[in-house]
């Protein structure tokens, strides 16, 4: 307001002054599991960014919307100028059908300087082409957009991440070199217990569950996936009032996750949880594993629930050691035998102790020269001596009658 204290002084003081140095701003990769709340943690910067007093900007008969986080959805686009319209100033292109790419791409970039846009976030890309093996559109909308000078967050799940590392190096270094990963909570995490509570929060009269007793099994029923906790906690309650009761227990929860409407999710949990255990699925759901090795955790919901989650008045299930359980339980009987006498060898130590001894080989000597051509003599005078002792075969004379 010190500054530009109309809008007339900042249109005036922006023309007059000389052009920006372009810089290169940072890109980044905000990607995770799908259903872990990424977009949902996007529109919550998107919120935080806000302006205190409101972000239009009135003043001598113009309007300026000032948006210092802008976050944009994809929505179905399918060429880079669908997108790069939807962003520019929707009066600067009344009459103008056709304008060419790197006009429309210095309009954009004018524009959000000029609506102090500060960072800029992508969601829903993995709709922008909807080809199974194609990088290169979605690459070039990526590069397109980082070059527009502001700062670029853009969402990605594990197929998409998966496409990029198929690109040329000098585009993989520009759009998979800043990384963030969201991970879904563990069972024990106290964000998981935070989230079960202002999800229920909403009709505590309906949903009678218990937050801290009825955590580990919620979490096993979603993998710590909070799309599938939304999904599976609505199917309960569309079920328990299509028999018309109007409370949801742990009971209907636990119906609900063998029910049909949550096959989708219940196959992702249990591919998950086989995941933790085994590489087995590791080609054929690869959209579950995470392409940055170095941020793939050891277990994904593995865990064990502390004293202070379970409540008193209801005794906590056995601890089960569920992936391991879902592997055995696809072995055939003879197979289970043989697993059990394995086991049971393993567990008990051998009492005999060890007669074994190690025996040192001779040292060879380094090969030369000199003992190749004796190998060689050798071994001609061990043919000639072969040949010396070896009679002909000589077949006997036949005599006729």
């Amino acid at each position: 307001m010190d500054r530009y204290p109309s809008v007339t002084d900042y249109n005036r003081l922006r023309s007059a002054s000389p052009p920006t140095k372009k810089c290169i701003q940072p890109t980044l990769c905000l990607t995770g599991l799908a259903g872990v709340s990424k977009s949902s943690l996007m529109q919550a910067l998107e919120r935080i960014c806000q302006l205190e007093h409101g972000p239009e900007y009135l003043t001598d008969g113009q309007q300026l919307r000032i948006t210092p986080a802008r976050r944009l959805e994809i929505d179905g686009q399918s060429a880079l100028q669908g997108v790069l319209r939807s962003m520019a100033n929707p009066l600067a292109l009344q009459g103008r059908k056709k304008l060419s790419t790197d006009a429309l791409m210095e309009h954009v970039r004018d524009w959000l300087l000029a609506t102090a846009t500060s960072i800029l976030t992508v969601d829903e890309m993995q709709f922008f082409t909807q080809s199974s093996s194609a990088s290169t559109k979605t690459s070039q909308l990526i590069m397109a957009l980082a070059n527009l000078g502001s700062p670029l967050v853009y969402v990605a799940n594990f197929s998409l991440i998966r496409k990029l590392t198929q690109r040329p190096q000098e585009e993989r270094d520009r759009l998979l070199s800043n990384p963030i990963v969201l991970h879904p909570p563990t069972a024990g995490d106290p964000w998981w217990i935070s989230c079960l509570s202002e999800y229920l929060s909403i009709c505590p009269a309906t949903f009678r569950l218990n937050v801290e007793a009825d955590a580990l099994e919620l979490h096993r029923y979603t993998a710590g996936l909070f799309r599938a906790l939304r999904h599976l906690l609505l199917q309960s309650y569309k079920e328990t009032r299509a028999e018309g009761k109007l409370h949801v227990t742990i009971d209907d929860v636990r119906r609900s996750y063998k029910s049909s409407a949550y096959s989708s999710h219940r196959k992702d949990v249990e591919d998950l949880n086989s995941l933790s255990v085994s590489d087995y699925l590791l080609e054929k759901r690869s959209d579950l594993v995470c392409p940055f090795m170095e941020l793939r955790p050891h277990t994904i919901s593995k865990t064990k629930a502390t004293a202070s989650h379970l409540s008193s008045a209801r005794k906590p299930w056995p601890e089960l050691d569920i992936p391991s359980a879902m592997v055995e339980s696809t072995l055939s009987s003879g197979a289970r035998k043989k697993l059990k006498a394995l086991r049971s060898t393993t567990d008990q130590p051998s009492s005999e102790p060890s007669s074994t001894t190690v025996i040192r080989l001779p040292r060879r000597e380094p090969v030369s020269a000199q003992s190749l051509l004796q190998g060689a003599q050798t071994l001609r005078e061990a043919l000639k001596d072969t040949r010396r002792t070896t009679k002909p075969v000589t077949k006997p004379e036949s005599h006729d009658a």
